[in-house]
């Protein structure tokens, strides 16, 4: 049993209308782009991530070491980036692999 946007719309008394939100897809270009802007990773270590998921997807092993390399090199907004795009991916929008979060989010803590 799940909660449903009718039972949110009954508990929260808000109605519920508008277009549903879509992800966009992202080619291996903007996710590039996104991980150098964002995560200040080189673009050869990026493109390397993209290559081993073959689309828009990073591991979260490897979001872990970015954002100890983040800590220890005191880029705090990179680390807290990291780390929400960690916790986002392990909680909210887990996938069934368990291992990987979408660079999409990423744009979002930007």
């Amino acid at each position: 049993m799940t909660i449903s946007l009718d039972d949110m719309s009954n508990l929260l008394h808000s109605p519920i209308v508008g277009q549903f939100y879509m992800q966009e897809t992202l080619d291996e270009d903007s996710v590039n782009d996104l991980l150098v802007e964002s995560l200040h990773v080189n673009r050869g270590v990026a493109s390397e991530e993209t290559r081993h998921y073959r689309g828009a997807n990073m591991r979260l092993s490897w979001l872990r070491d970015v954002y100890e390399d983040a800590c220890s090199r005191r880029q705090w907004i990179v680390a807290v980036r990291a780390y929400l795009l960690h916790l986002v991916g392990c909680t909210i929008f887990a996938d069934k692999s368990a291992t990987s979060v979408s660079v999409f989010y990423l744009g979002f803590f930007h």
